[in-house]
């Protein structure tokens, strides 16, 4: 969750906004998502031997995505226990 919202405050429009975090809680896995008022996607950084930001939620989850909303963007995540 930290991950994406600091990829909200620091990438996005939201940077001088604000930006909303969601959690659902299940028995087995939980469901995140950030929306935040979107702009242009940044691309993958150079790899330099270190993970970053959407690489590390990546590894992490299940499954992850992004959606474009009438706001912005979305991004989610789900991670199992």
């Amino acid at each position: 969750m930290s991950e994406l919202a600091t990829n909200a405050a620091g990438h996005s429009e939201s940077r001088d906004g604000t930006f909303t975090l969601r959690v659902e809680l299940h028995s087995t896995w939980v469901w995140v998502e950030c929306e935040d008022a979107g702009g242009p996607w940044i691309s993958r950084p150079a790899d330099d031997g270190r993970p970053h930001g959407l690489s590390i939620v990546e590894h992490l989850a299940r499954a992850w995505g992004t959606n474009t909303t009438a706001s912005g963007r979305v991004v989610w995540a789900r991670l199992d226990f």
